[in-house]
């Protein structure tokens, strides 16, 4: 995982911050050393940190921050810090959506970040620090119109219908798209279904067989295109493919 932290130091992050020169910092990494009662849970008190994290402290940097490309606001935020209401994380998201995010000028909002709040997999399910952001912040994707969520954590595809607080919405706009895209490649092969003979019934599409890619595309202000690639192919290898309707314009 990114939130590796350094051996002798026992900051997290320390990689990620120096993977990439991001222009669109809100502001200087605020990092905390990973607190003891953490620390005593990592395999062999080593750095290699468990999937589930809840306490830890890293705040601007990288860690969350939003951009402005063609028609999309993507925003980017960070499952393994602080997402309750009074949180630094919190509280500039809901400021940012509420001041900064012009729909009339980027008419589509993405929301990124790593831990899925919905899954249809084994492996990562019910995990703590996804439903504590999931609690505190699905409602915020809700009232301010997010069209889609993308995730990763789950080695595999999944599309969902439009969810709110885990029932699929009877209208688009009372409701978001959660997609994971975690099936890129990896040695550890792919996740398992949490239920193999039957998807839940707020799936619209998951994959567990091949290693693909998405693209999201949006020509206008009404409809995009969200489709997901088989590695190593162009068009021939989509395996998903649908044309969304932007609810909020």
């Amino acid at each position: 995982h990114e939130m590796e932290c350094d051996l002798y130091t026992r900051n997290i992050f320390v990689q990620f911050e120096h993977y990439f020169s991001n222009a669109n910092r809100v502001g200087p990494a605020e990092v905390k050393p990973l607190k003891e009662s953490i620390i005593d849970k990592l395999w062999k008190k080593s750095c290699t940190t468990p999937s589930e994290v809840l306490g830890a402290t890293y705040n601007y940097g990288n860690a969350f921050f939003a951009f402005e490309h063609g028609l999309v606001t993507f925003v980017m935020l960070n499952s393994y810090t602080d997402t309750a209401p009074e949180s630094v994380q919190y509280k500039w998201l809901e400021n940012y959506l509420e001041a900064s995010f012009n729909r009339t000028q980027t008419p589509w909002l993405l929301v990124g970040f790593h831990c899925p709040f919905y899954t249809t997999f084994h492996g990562h399910n019910k995990e703590k620090q996804a439903l504590e952001m999931k609690a505190n912040m699905e409602p915020l994707f809700v009232k301010y119109g997010v069209n889609l969520v993308i995730s990763g954590h789950d080695h595999a595809y999944m599309r969902t219908k439009p969810m709110y607080k885990d029932k699929v919405v009877e209208k688009e706009v009372d409701g978001v798209i959660y997609m994971t895209v975690g099936a890129g490649g990896n040695r550890e092969g792919h996740s398992e279904f949490l239920h193999p003979d039957e998807p839940e019934e707020w799936v619209a599409r998951h994959d567990i067989a091949e290693f693909g890619y998405s693209h999201f595309f949006a020509p206008n202000a009404t409809h995009a295109n969200l489709n997901w690639i088989r590695d190593g192919t162009t068009s021939d290898g989509e395996r998903d493919r649908v044309w969304l309707r932007n609810a909020h314009v």
